[in-house]
């Protein structure tokens, strides 16, 4: 997210190995449950100094993820729209952790 919005460069490209470039449960020595929620809290602390900053012209400027020509063709690929399309899918998660969840129970 830093990136995309044009806040500052990506943190914590050490998890890429256990949960990008390689497939899930494919590795013992993941990153611990401490670790994910310290990067996590770092990262969001970021991201809220850079949301603070933000005026409502930065929210409308494209975002690092579409080039130029494309944001020219459609300004709804803008800054904002890419944060509401991360969150939506960041709820989509936590609805299958929920199930996830319920499911075990059952």
């Amino acid at each position: 997210m830093l990136p995309l919005l044009g806040l500052r460069e990506r943190l914590h490209s050490e998890f890429d190995v256990a949960f990008i470039a390689n497939p899930d449960r494919s590795r013992a020595d993941i990153p611990s449950h401490e670790q994910v929620r310290g990067a996590w809290n770092v990262v969001n602390a970021e991201l809220w100094k850079g949301f603070e900053t933000m005026s409502w012209n930065n929210w409308a400027q494209r975002h690092s993820a579409v080039s130029e020509e494309d944001f020219a063709k459609d300004a709804s690929r803008n800054r904002f729209a890419g944060l509401l399309s991360r969150t939506n899918h960041l709820s989509y998660h936590l609805g299958q952790a929920v199930l996830a969840l319920k499911s075990d129970r059952a």
